[in-house]
């Protein structure tokens, strides 16, 4: 192979990243600001390593084999999609394929192993699907090389994870290798379906059962210096070792918490490497003798073991640093010197690299997706499973590490058990001892407790961390940017999420989740599963868009939802408050919006938001500044026939100039851009269409005409050229919802304005005063009341008795990694569901409308695969040059649907209850805000606002 164009000799069977460690090349990667990055997990898990692989971005250089003639270079920050020397990642599929199975087991270590030989031996249609190239997972993994095969021939652990995998094999389980899942879902049947991504494409798994066994990852704390290349976890540095025969470095240190530090330690020295220091958590054993005779009594031969194993690195001249902590990492662009923090005191090691292990957290991912119940413990999620592993969900077990941290004997008796208790609940018979089988569970499980209670960490991390150190390592935040917020009254991890890019990662917060969780807050412990987590999203991890991408047939309008019930969150402190002369429900735009300019105007204002502001709609759009009609508003298609959507267009206008001026006003950042919009026709017809439309536009007082091709070229060459001419609407834009709110938030506040989260309204009653409200966190009562609910406005009319018309539309959003400034312009379809730009950070934001489902557990919004997959389809449709990258998330957030227009004004029906609420909420939230603010005041509009009341509906009362 050939590294930025030097040929180097690599021994087959090696993976990218191990050949570049065994070239001594720490540095092989780029992070988001340009920075050097190397290996770090080791298992594909936190996308530090990533290269560009003939021509392919963002490959993961610790999970692909090097291939004779492979041409590696380092990954650029943000790929440049137009150069013809970046490569499609895949071929467009004309369909995704389902293929069926009884079971389904999701990790090829040694619980599914052994979950697989049980299950398959009772004649069950088995299916194994795994991310590496071998089977055994971490704990059994195989050696792919000679130099390993030969370092290993008399190793009893690979062998034993040989003969494993090779009776799973002779039972005739079909084991997927390379194979990511990405997502899942379940059936109407009560069949789940995972979504995933082999070396021959993507393809849908459907299963009677699915037990998940993914195991866990190292998550170390975040030091100083910790993404710096030749900082890695020690599980990265075992699998060089073992899997390709590589050491990690020339002088190693070794930090963190656990047994597995001192066996890596001791398989290092034994291959020649140097180790320079242990540095351990926990108190040395020698000076715990109950807790280790206590470890004895629970098996005595793996204690001696252990005991063996640490006179073995006494004797080869290692020296154990007991009770002490990693407390930095420092270099010149690598790996130069550790320091520790010891009861004596700091001192500094040097060193070219520093492995970091222990603390270890479940790959629970996937069994979070799926619904399955977890709860808090330790800071981090853990699954809820009775003693086989069935979780909430009892078609879906999970065993091992994905669901507690335990061992790979532990997992490999779950897994029996699952098989067996799934080959019982599918009509099978089972050939194990069960009983026999939950006692040597028991077994494991004495000695586990035992083992950590002997390593318990002794030392106190009382020290002042460094602001400056990076926290989120996908996205490079700091730290104090962390602080800056919670200082300003953030206090919620979503929060921190939207205004700072932490979490949102290739990585999705696997790494950074944690401490998020705790710095949001403060130390507390965490609710609930839903309350103080970061929700994974698909895909799990990042996939080329192109493999999705899967034409669909169009439709007209928004498909409605039932609303999801929404229990209200646990607040610390009651309503501060017991009378406002405005009361506003919903934290949305429109909410906070109205809240400003009332405030401005000297008025007494409270906000009510049920969960934290901006979390729904406003905090889940797609960022579009619309000022002419999407192709669904007009015409055929269009709810109304498109007149209430036509009659909104001035207001759009209006509205995008409040945008500007709030910007302005509040001196901040809202990433505002107004970049034109473009909407592409391919075919005569589509031209047609939209002069018609540009007239109906025009009139309104949009500035929005057809242009040709040509024209279209020269805006945006990176267009498909089968566009053969567009819609040009100069005054749309674009707009980073996630610090926008906020910034308006932080002007309403600063003017006197007051919101209180977590806060349900649960009644609301009418009187000579005005009204009283019942909420979570106690009664408040209000002169006036304003309805900007979103889509749940409904449920608020609907406590005074007013039947407000609006309904949900679970929408979709989709990103993918950052790429090179490619399209400057908003992008739309004629003739199809899109929306499409290209954020300041250079990631690609697409939308359209495309519908999303409910979560069937948690009743959140969530993309649906045949949407997924309609939607890139289209984006790559418009721009050919998406292939090139990858999604490294989605999401979905309940929308709002009425006819085309939003509501506004006091109800006819009920003096003092004002509506304010819109379906094209975001970029209409400042002048529906402006508007209420007036009503309220009695103050002219300056718009005729009957066309927008709530009296263009019949029936508004009940």
């Amino acid at each position: 192979m050939t590294f930025e164009g030097t040929p180097l000799s690599v021994e087959p069977g090696s993976s990218v990243a191990s050949a570049l460690e065994a070239w001594g090349c720490h540095g092989f990667s780029r992070d988001v600001k340009g920075e050097e990055r190397g290996l770090f997990c080791g298992m594909g898990a936190c996308h530090d390593c990533l290269v560009t692989i003939n021509g392919k971005v963002s490959q993961r250089a610790c999970m692909r084999r090097v291939e004779d003639g492979m041409d590696v270079r380092r990954q650029a920050p943000r790929p440049q999609v137009a150069n013809p020397a970046i490569a499609d990642l895949a071929r467009l599929p004309e369909a995704i394929e389902t293929t069926e199975t009884d079971l389904v087991i999701v990790g090829a270590g040694p619980g599914g192993l052994a979950a697989a030989e049980t299950a398959a031996t009772s004649g069950l249609s088995v299916v194994m699907i795994d991310e590496r190239h071998d089977a055994g997972g971490q704990f059994y993994k195989q050696p792919a090389t000679d130099a390993a095969k030969t370092a290993l021939s008399s190793d009893r652990q690979a062998a034993d994870g040989a003969d494993l995998i090779a009776r799973v094999r002779a039972k005739g389980v079909m084991i997927r290798h390379e194979t990511l899942v990405w997502g899942g879902f379940h059936e109407e049947d009560g069949r789940i379906v995972l979504s995933c991504l082999g070396p021959d494409g993507a393809f849908y798994c459907r299963a009677r059962a699915v037990i998940i066994a993914t195991g866990a990852h190292e998550r170390p704390p975040a030091v100083r210096g910790w993404t710096l290349p030749g900082a890695m976890t020690v599980g990265a540095a075992q699998t060089l070792l073992r899997s390709y025969g590589t050491l990690a470095g020339r002088s190693i240190v070794i930090a963190g918490n656990g047994p597995l530090n001192f066996q890596v330690a001791l398989e290092i020295v034994r291959a020649g490497g140097r180790v320079s220091a242990i540095i351990e958590e926990a108190a040395s054993p020698f000076k715990r003798p109950m807790a280790g005779l206590e470890l004895m009594r629970s098996d005595r031969a793996l204690a001696i073991a252990g005991t063996t194993q640490l006179a073995r690195l006494r004797a080869a001249g290692v020296k154990i640093h007991w009770k002490s902590r990693l407390a930095g990492i420092d270099g010149g662009g690598a790996v130069e010197t550790v320091t520790i923090e010891t009861a004596r005191g700091r001192t500094t090691i040097a060193a070219d690299t520093v492995l970091i292990g222990g603390h270890f957290t479940a790959s629970n991912e996937l069994p979070r997706l799926l619904g399955c119940a977890h709860e808090p413990r330790d800071g981090a999620l853990e699954t809820l499973t009775d003693a086989t592993g069935r979780t909430s969900l009892p078609h879906i077990h999970v065993i091992g590490e994905a669901a507690r941290f335990g061992g790979a004997f532990v997992a490999m008796s779950e897994g029996r058990l699952a098989a067996a208790a799934l080959i019982e609940r599918l009509n099978g018979k089972t050939v194990i001892d069960q009983a026999a089988e939950t006692r040597m569970l028991a077994r494991h499980r004495r000695f586990q407790r035992a083992l950590w209670r002997l390593f318990a960490p002794a030392i106190e991390d009382d020290a002042t961390p460094d602001e400056d150190m990076i926290v989120c390592r996908c996205e490079g935040v700091s730290l104090k940017a962390l602080n800056d917020l919670v200082e300003r009254g953030v206090s919620d991890i979503a929060s921190l999420k939207r205004l700072t890019r932490a979490g949102m990662g290739r990585c999705q917060s696997r790494y950074c989740g944690k401490a998020l969780a705790e710095i949001a807050n403060a130390g507390k412990p965490l609710p609930s599963q839903t309350n103080g987590f970061l929700a994974p999203q698909m895909p799990l991890r990042p996939i080329p868009l192109a493999a999705l991408a899967v034409e669909k047939g169009e439709w007209g309008g928004h498909k409605h939802a039932m609303l999801p019930d929404r229990p209200p969150l646990q607040a610390d402190q009651p309503l501060p408050r017991s009378k406002a002369a405005t009361v506003i429900i919903g934290g949305g735009i429109a909410g906070i919006s109205t809240a400003l300019y009332l405030a401005r105007a000297g008025e007494d204002v409270v906000v009510l938001e049920h969960a934290y502001p901006n979390a729904v709609a406003s905090g889940g759009n797609a960022g579009s500044l619309h000022a002419q009609l999407l192709s669904f508003d007009h015409g055929a298609r269009a709810e109304a026939g498109g007149g209430p959507a036509a009659r909104t267009l001035p207001l759009q206008r209006e509205s995008i100039a409040l945008w500007q001026a709030l910007q302005k006003e509040t001196g901040g950042d809202f990433e505002m851009k107004i970049t034109g919009g473009l909407m592409v026709a391919e075919t005569e017809a589509h031209l047609r269409f939209l002069e018609e439309k540009t007239e109906v536009e025009r009139r309104a007082g949009i500035d929005c005409h057809v242009i040709g091709q040509g024209e279209l070229r020269r805006l945006e060459p990176a267009l498909s050229d089968r566009f053969i001419g567009a819609a040009y609407c100069p005054q749309e834009g674009k707009i980073n919802p996630l610090v926008a709110t906020d910034g308006v938030l932080r002007e309403a506040r600063r003017h006197g304005a007051q919101l209180f989260d977590r806060c349900s309204v649960l009644s609301i009653e009418r009187d000579d005063d005005g009204f009283t409200l019942a909420t979570s966190r106690g009664p408040i009562k209000a002169e006036r009341v304003v309805n900007a609910a979103g889509a749940f406005a409904s449920r608020v009319g609907a406590m005074l008795g007013l039947d407000i018309p609006v309904f949900g539309a679970p929408l979709q959003m989709v990103v993918t990694e950052a790429a090179e400034p490619t399209i400057t312009a908003l992008v739309a379809h004629a003739d199809r569901h899109l929306t499409l730009k290209q954020a300041a950070n250079g990631n690609f934001i697409i939308g359209g409308g495309w519908t999303a489902g409910l979560d069937p557990v948690h009743q959140h919004p969530r993309p649906l695969p045949e949407s997924l997959e309609g939607n890139l389809w289209v984006a790559q449709h418009v721009v050919p040059g998406l292939r090139k990258l990858h999604v490294i998330r989605s999401w979905a957030a309940m929308n709002i649907n009425i006819d085309g227009a939003p509501i506004l004004g006091e109800h006819p029906a009920c003096p003092g209850f004002f509506n304010a609420v819109t379906s094209n909420g975001y970029t209409l939230g400042p002048l529906v805000g402006k508007t209420t603010a007036l009503s309220i005041l009695g103050e002219d509009a300056g718009f005729d606002l009957t066309p927008f009341s709530i009296e263009r509906f019949t029936g508004t009362t009940r």
